[in-house]
């Protein structure tokens, strides 16, 4: 794939078939002319038709574009409700055990219902409210789980507020409670799972040892068999350089009943050879997704249905996540923190109960694109300045771009704009 750049637009020219350009500002697909290809290779544009015809579509600013700042008022909790987990994942980001460095068996639900009401009354009327069940392995607490969403229920219900409710699990403890309580509250649900047996039970063992395969695809099986009681099922693997068969992952997990696939590098892996071929195996995706089935099958996997919707709707997005902003994490002592994977980072705590430093997150307001210095990238609006933490691992700083993510997602993001010029082609 051949790539050309005049200003905001950016051009890709494949094997075959015209060219194709995007407005980074407006989210717009365009094919271009072999003559507008051309005049981007040339130092300077040139003032004939096709040149004037990209200055003129490069200055518009479309009154259909929708902004992606954020401001501060927190709509999407999640929510630590245990510490401790029943697997001992190789690559765990958790504290290697899931544990965060800190074990604690259960949250104080008694603690966090007042917390709960504390951000819930700040919701506006008509608003939304999203929480996420997260752990350790949250399942090993559905008691807490089923006492904090229906809480949040009738708390939302009285103020004209709509709550949804999701859940982080590695699917091994399916059984009749858990169903349960995720049947009640129609969760959405993610499940961990790196691939077939083979891979996955080496890179997600129990503690002593043993695969967790089996039960993952039994858990599955009895969630199967409720389906119509839930949200939407995700699978998600994570993928460094010990595993990147995304292909047979993929594989795998079309035989299982779900409705979204995702596949991660993952946020320990620094290695340039491995995230190429984590690239390539995605591309491989793609290209299989969309010869079995279209958009509607490439658009299974969640990365390529994200990009889909944000041309679609002409949406841009200023920040890679709303990570102190419109999003906070809870661990199981109450205290809050910016981003799942900095619970027990004091730099990065921000509350604890119902005492809130919403002073240090108002310091936070400007878009990551620009905290970012990502204002000069073609990808911004798709890409929102990237995952602080991803940066900060591979560079030092949460606000210094880790060079293989942007790789990674403007290589993603140029395999998208293929797949939406053939996807609309045919509408």
């Amino acid at each position: 794939m051949e790539q050309r750049r005049f200003k905001d637009i950016v051009a890709f020219k494949w094997n075959q078939g015209a060219p194709l350009a995007f407005h980074a500002r407006n989210l717009e697909i365009a094919e271009i002319s072999e003559d507008t290809w051309n005049q981007m290779s040339q130092e300077s544009l040139g003032a004939d038709d096709a040149a004037v015809a990209l200055k003129n579509w490069e200055l518009e600013n479309s009154p259909d574009v929708k902004s992606g700042r954020l401001s501060v008022g927190i709509r999407s909790l999640t929510i630590n409700v245990t510490q401790i987990c029943n697997l001992k994942c190789t690559y765990c980001a958790a504290g290697g055990d899931g544990t965060y460095g800190s074990a604690q068996t259960k949250i104080n639900v008694e603690k966090t219902l007042p917390q709960l009401k504390f951000f819930l009354e700040r919701v506006p009327t008509g608003g939304r409210f999203n929480i996420t069940f997260l752990g350790g392995e949250p399942l090993l607490y559905p008691d807490g789980i089923q006492e904090i969403g229906n809480y949040v229920r009738l708390m939302t219900a009285g103020q004209n507020v709509q709550a949804s409710f999701s859940i982080v699990t590695n699917g091994t403890l399916i059984n009749e409670k858990t169903l349960k309580v995720l049947t009640s509250l129609k969760t959405n649900i993610t499940v961990s799972l790196d691939g077939p047996a083979e891979t996955n039970d080496k890179a997600r063992p129990s503690k002593d040892g043993r695969g967790s395969t089996s039960l993952v695809v039994e858990g599955l099986k009895q969630l199967s068999a409720v389906r119509e009681s839930l949200g939407r099922l995700t699978l998600h693997g994570v993928f460094n350089r010990e595993n990147l068969e995304l292909v047979k992952a993929y594989e795998f997990y079309k035989t299982l009943n779900a409705d979204r696939y995702e596949f991660t590098y993952s946020v320990e892996e620094n290695d340039d050879a491995s995230n190429k071929l984590f690239v390539d195996q995605m591309n491989q995706i793609a290209d299989m997704a969309y010869k079995a089935g279209g958009e509607e099958e490439l658009r299974k996997v969640g990365i390529f249905d994200q990009y889909f919707n944000a041309l679609d709707n002409q949406q841009q997005t200023e920040n890679f996540c709303g990570s102190g902003k419109s999003f906070l994490v809870m661990d199981a002592k109450n205290n809050l923190f910016t981003c799942p994977w900095e619970v027990g980072n004091k730099e990065e705590q921000v509350g604890q109960g119902t005492d809130v430093d919403f002073a240090r997150m108002e310091a936070e307001q400007a878009p990551l694109i620009e905290k970012n210095n990502c204002q000069s990238c073609w990808a911004r609006f798709l890409c929102g300045g990237g995952c602080m933490f991803i940066h900060k691992k591979g560079t030092g700083s949460k606000h210094q771009k880790d060079g293989q993510f942007c790789f990674r997602t403007r290589s993603l993001i140029g395999t998208t704009f293929m797949y939406y010029k053939l996807s609309r082609a045919t509408c």
